[in-house]
């Protein structure tokens, strides 16, 4: 027998089952719940059924939306905590003509039950018209889980530096930090 037949002869089998799985699929529209994204603990294996889940002790991994104030400045990002301490980030501030940089990457350390430390870096370049490389800039945060884990608020200091390393006193400083854990939502 020859692959061809055993594929055709498969095929026919799937066939065979199509009407029955499509008709499970409907009723199950039809009953016209909303599903609500389920979540497993992988501690307990646990689900729990609900769009904004997350347990109590779950650190930082995930992404989140977040909202920086700079004093005079406030805007978005997103990032992404990763098991093992990875940190990847991109925000609106990034990509303003005055102030181009790269994705952020970095690490974070948990430093108790609901708190951690953050710090990445950006390479920076002047306008988007040249992109010349401009030396990079390092962020550091304390953060603070919220009671749910599904939010965090922080504080922390930004330090631009040139291409030799030297740090840029006049485009440093201090902000706070506000963010949404980004969880799974089943479409309406």
């Amino acid at each position: 027998m020859t692959w061809t037949n055993v594929l055709k002869i498969k095929r026919r089998s799937l066939f065979k089952f199509a009407p029955t799985a499509m008709t499970v699929l409907l009723a199950i529209a039809a009953c016209g719940t909303s599903a609500a994204a389920f979540a497993q603990d992988a501690t307990t294996g646990a689900v729990a059924a609900s769009a904004e889940w997350a347990p109590a002790s779950q650190g930082p991994e995930g992404s989140w939306l977040y909202t920086v104030t700079i004093p005079g400045y406030t805007f978005l990002g997103i990032e992404t905590y990763s098991g093992g301490g990875g940190y990847t980030e991109a925000d609106q501030l990034s990509f303003t003509p005055t102030a181009v940089a790269s994705a952020g990457h970095g690490a974070w350390q948990k430093t108790g039950e609901k708190t951690f430390l953050l710090t990445y870096l950006n390479l920076t370049f002047d306008a988007f018209s040249s992109g010349n490389p401009t030396g990079t800039l390092k962020v550091r945060q304390t953060t603070t889980l919220g009671s749910t884990g599904n939010t965090y608020t922080g504080s922390g200091d930004y330090t631009y530096y040139d291409l030799k390393g030297n740090p840029i006193p006049s485009i440093s400083g201090t902000f706070t930090i506000t963010a949404k854990r980004i969880t799974v939502q089943a479409p309406k």
